[in-house]
């Protein structure tokens, strides 16, 4: 009795628990709203109280019927999973569900697997397939849930770790819909049609019953290597859609130093005509309007082309680039900076100035009243932080995600754009690369939005 409890507290334990953790560690510990190993603690926790509770109600009997009772039990737990799971971590539905699903994926490849080895086990090697009464695990299908494990839950891990969690990160909710209904969808029929197998154990030839599920768990091998692609593929495909925008920006820069080019030989063509202009009025002895002439000159062209923020090239030629937009359009702008060489790509900085910047002006558009946009740029020990802040009539706001002093992720914002827009997700991808981070936050009541940004200029980029 004491073995059968054991036995199976041991292969609930073994079944169930790496997939609780599993489903929590794709998620970066910035989503987590308590402490991350406060969660594992008390997963681990209420795991092992669970396992105890299921091995003492089916080595009871529960009237007789120790497998429904384990059924009921393990479907318990897992709804209890995923109610603790919605609540612990924020991000949207839509993400939460589909890494519930890839990890139930992997808990039926597992469990088929097992019944697959255990048949195979009991008609070439003797052993009985049954249980026993107060059993659920036998002790050769204890076993094969640890080998399965071992050898299962490496290369899963892995996928999760970095496949899924980059996935997650890097694909907006917007973009999920085709990833999602093929997981959904093969999932849901997965469980049914192992359902389905079960039930035909009782019905055919016990042989005729492997073969069956031997296809069956070569059809589910390949419908994960399916869904290994689709992530795979999506992700390269955001990964496109930013390296286009990156060399777009990259465009707009080159052409903005040939007009810079364009304009200096027209100001050079028209310093002629100032020069013989000063002379006349030299000649004629207008010392007032010649004072007044040359204030107006300078403030109109000189001053103002010549302008130079920062000793940083990159980040000077993005100000004056951004700024010189934002000018035309008739907004004030507000310019701090000071850093000078930076360990941060030239492409990376692209990234982040061209898409706050591009987010301001276009919000200041749509202000009727005052617009304007303050910059703030400088180093911080080791760190390079960038504020921007700009006048802006509305923003579109997920209310499920949780702010930190009025701050939120960029996953919280919700583009007006038909694209969908992906601004705020590329800064905050960026911002990742070098271990920093990029909040934002709207003011309804002022009309103000801010972007802050911290990159880390220590951090080896991923």
């Amino acid at each position: 009795m004491a073995t059968d409890f054991l036995r199976n507290m041991l292969g609930f334990f073994i079944q169930f628990f790496p997939c609780a953790i599993m489903i929590f560690l794709t998620f970066p510990k910035d989503t987590y709203r308590f402490r991350r190993r406060w969660i594992f603690c008390g997963i681990t926790l209420a795991t092992l109280l669970f396992a105890a509770l299921f091995s003492a109600v089916t080595n009871s009997g529960f009237g007789g019927n120790a497998a429904f009772a384990a059924n009921i039990l393990m479907f318990t737990a897992i709804f209890l999973t995923l109610a603790a799971y919605m609540f612990l971590i924020r991000q949207s539905l839509m993400k939460k569900l589909l890494v519930f699903f890839v990890i139930m994926f992997y808990a039926a490849l597992q469990y088929c697997l097992v019944n697959l080895l255990n048949g195979v086990i009991s008609v070439f090697f003797g052993f009985s397939p049954e249980n026993g009464a107060h059993s659920v695990y036998s002790l050769h299908g204890l076993a094969l849930y640890v080998v399965t494990a071992a050898v299962m839950l490496p290369p899963v891990l892995t996928f999760v770790l970095h496949t899924l969690r980059e996935y997650i990160r890097e694909v907006e909710t917007q973009d999920m819909r085709r990833e999602f209904s093929v997981l959904i969808v093969s999932t849901i029929a997965l469980i049914a049609i192992m359902i389905c197998v079960d039930f035909t154990y009782y019905y055919l030839d016990y042989k005729l019953y492997l073969l069956v599920l031997t296809l069956f768990w070569v059809l589910l091998m390949y419908q994960m290597l399916i869904c290994w692609l689709i992530f795979r593929e999506s992700v390269r495909r955001k990964r496109d859609v930013e390296r286009r925008r990156t060399l777009e920006i990259q465009q707009l820069q080159y052409e903005k130093i040939v007009g810079d080019m364009e304009n200096t030989r027209r100001m050079r063509h028209d310093l002629r005509h100032h020069y013989n202009a000063l002379n006349d009025m030299l000649d004629r002895g207008q010392t007032d309007e010649m004072k007044a002439y040359l204030s107006d000159v300078i403030d109109t062209t000189i001053k103002r082309d010549s302008e130079a923020y920062c000793k940083n090239m990159t980040v000077n030629g993005l100000l004056q680039y951004y700024v010189g937009l934002a000018r035309d359009e008739n907004i004030q702008c507000d310019v701090r900076a000071e850093c000078g060489e930076l360990a941060i790509d030239a492409a990376d900085l692209t990234v982040l100035f061209g898409n706050a910047m591009e987010n301001a002006i276009n919000a200041c558009l749509k202000c009727s009243g005052e617009r304007w946009i303050s910059i703030q740029v400088g180093t911080v020990s080791d760190s390079l932080a960038i504020e921007i802040s700009n006048s802006c009539k509305e923003a579109h706001i997920n209310r499920r995600f949780q702010s930190e002093d009025g701050f939120l992720s960029a996953e919280a914002f919700l583009s007006d754009r038909s694209d969908g827009g992906h601004g705020l997700r590329s800064i905050a991808h960026t911002a990742q690369k070098y271990d920093g981070s990029a909040k934002f936050r709207f003011n309804a009541e002022k009309e103000i939005f801010t972007t802050r940004i911290r990159l880390n200029m220590r951090s080896e980029q991923s």
